[in-house]
């Protein structure tokens, strides 16, 4: 019997593990883990020069983005797919102001939502748990997250955090405009009877994400795939082996074993625990997540108000940037932003250095960005768009943060290279790029058709309906500029984008004037158009000379022309065709 405890002690360890699994325990499935640099060739770009040490020959890993974007009308969605059935309970970071209240939802494939509210209690962060009824049937189904702070503002943002790359099988919207990266938010699937969901969950489990990433990093290209799995497994046994092997020399066999399978299963529990991989039912107090009639929406004004919705946030998208003089000196950072201020999300870049961003200027556009200098010295703050200069300002750790709004109205619907630039005046100080972010005031959404319009009855491709149009002045000039607006409406989420044409043609359908565009003058594409909102979508034409004068208006795709079909009253085949004559 004394040979036969240490097997014993292991079952009962490994009985400890079966009964969290089955018995209620919250055993993390899913979720976005750390992020690798992971090198595109194993070749002399990569090997040579050999850099001076192996932690700058190793790339690093990225912390979580800092991600301020909760504040006023904005919203955060994640959409990710399920890694194992019965989910039960989500995680996520925030940080803001204690008493803050985030409105969450949580959209099922099945159609059913789920809200909650969160009350954040830690300016420095920390993970929030949210607890939903068990959906057994969870694994490879697409569900939707939605955050939102409406009473926080800009200065004092709820900030969450993001990773680089695609790890939940899609991607963050920042309100309707999709960005690059995920939510750092991880998914637990709850314990009860055996079935595929545990399997799922504790594939998870038996190696850390780090580790996984490491060996895709690093691994030859021969070992990929099963074959490098199957050289794994036969590493671990040969281990297994030689423990048992060089055991002491009283040891028995079984005896070693079975100490072996003691510290094994023992370790990788006390890890599961420690970790947070495994969330037992008592000392967690989620959220809990209560059916609700819709997820949460943005509240569309009719007419719209001036606001500051987000279009993108530089932060979150820092690993898609240009960044000199190397990346590893280039990242971002949370922390406190003075005596009188809270956490700030910023870009840390040494004494001389250059950001760069590619990005399209959405209409009524505004850069919002605060900079600050630390160290003993002085900095040159500039910003520039393409060759533009923006803004310049010298800088010392003494004035503090320096926060300004540059308008962006001038390069409206074009890309630009939108850089970020520091340069040492006195001393070799660090800058801080606090919050930078692209703000709209996006005065083309309404909730309703304006009373102004003129009913239009068109739908195109059964996705998209064209509600009503508005031509101004009502009765044009030859030689006059006149400017068409036409409203549409989504009835569901577009997955294309198409271009806009008007014409203006004359009685025998010959086109006198014409104007063909993406939406909102390219910069408001269909793919970002949310289902049951109005956009107003202007188009601007050199009224013709001619009696009896209609429009048309179609959807085309830009790279084969086709057009898109149109049904309804007002529609042809291909086009909508418009009477000049206000309706009643």
């Amino acid at each position: 019997m004394t040979r036969l405890r240490p097997l014993l002690l292991a079952f009962l360890v490994l009985l400890a593990a079966l009964g969290l699994l089955l018995l209620g325990g919250l055993w993390r499935a899913a979720g976005v883990g750390p992020q690798v640099q992971v090198p595109m060739f194993y070749d002399a770009h990569y090997l040579f020069p050999r850099p001076w040490t192996q932690a700058q020959e190793a790339p690093g890993v990225p912390d979580p983005a800092p991600l301020p974007a909760l504040y006023g009308p904005n919203r955060v969605t994640q959409a990710f797919v399920a890694g194992a059935d019965r989910l039960a309970l989500l995680e996520v970071w925030l940080a803001g102001e204690p008493g803050t209240v985030v409105p969450v939802s949580l959209s099922t494939p099945a159609g059913t939502v789920y809200g909650g509210e969160i009350v954040l209690d830690n300016p420095a962060g920390r993970y929030y748990q949210l607890r939903l009824p068990t959906i057994p049937q969870a694994r490879g189904q697409t569900f939707v997250l939605t955050l939102a702070a409406p009473t926080a503002d800009s200065a004092r943002p709820v900030t969450t955090r993001a990773v680089g790359g695609d790890r939940l099988g899609s991607a963050i919207r920042l309100n309707e405009y999709t960005r690059p990266g995920n939510l750092e938010l991880y998914t637990y699937s709850a314990g009860g009877l055996p079935g595929r969901w545990w399997l799922d969950a504790l594939g998870e489990q038996l190696l850390p994400a780090l580790f996984r990433l490491r060996v895709q990093q690093y691994k030859p290209p021969a070992f990929k795939g099963g074959l490098f799995g199957g050289l794994l497994l036969l590493m671990l046994l040969l281990t297994a082996v030689f423990v048992v092997l060089a055991r002491p020399g009283r040891q028995t066999w079984r005896r070693a074993t079975g100490w072996a399978a003691v510290l094994l299963l023992g370790g990788f529990l006390a890890w599961q625990l420690g970790s947070g991989r495994v969330r037992l039912p008592w000392p967690t107090r989620p959220v809990a997540l209560a059916a609700v009639e819709a997820p949460l929406a943005l509240t569309l004004p009719n007419p719209p108000e001036p606001r500051h919705s987000l279009n993108n946030d530089l932060l979150l998208t820092l690993w898609t940037a240009q960044r000199l003089p190397e990346e590893r000196f280039v990242h971002t950072q949370f922390g406190p932003a003075g005596e009188d201020a809270g956490f700030v999300a910023a870009l840390r870049v040494p004494a001389t250095s250059a950001v760069s961003y590619a990005v399209t200027v959405p209409l009524n556009g505004t850069l919002f960005v605060g900079m600050q200098t630390v160290g003993a010295g002085a900095l040159r703050f500039t910003v520039h768009a393409g060759t533009q200069l923006l803004h310049e300002a010298v800088r010392t750790a003494a004035d503090g943060w320096l926060v300004v709004e540059l308008p962006l109205d001038d390069l409206a619907g074009q890309e630009t290279m939108l850089t970020l630039a520091t340069e040492a005046v006195a001393g070799q100080p660090e800058g801080l790029w606090r919050q930078p972010q692209l703000w709209v005031d996006p005065t083309w959404l309404y909730g309703s058709l304006p009373a102004t319009a003129n009913p239009a009855g068109a739908t195109f491709g059964e996705t998209l309906r064209l509600v009503g149009y508005r031509l101004e002045p009502p009765q044009p000039r030859p030689g006059e500029p006149a400017t068409l607006t036409l409203y549409w409406q989504p009835l569901v989420a577009v997955d294309a984008n198409p271009k806009v044409f008007v014409h203006v043609l004359n009685p025998a359908g010959e086109i006198l004037a014409q104007h063909d565009a993406q939406p909102v003058l390219n910069t408001y594409p269909v793919s970002v158009w949310q289902p049951g909102t109005i956009i107003a979508d202007p188009h601007p034409l050199l009224w013709p000379e001619g009696e009896g004068l209609s429009l048309a208006v179609g959807l085309y795709d830009p790279a084969t022309l086709a057009r898109w079909p149109v049904t309804g009253p007002a529609g042809g085949a291909d086009r909508a065709v418009l009477p000049l004559e206000p309706q009643p």
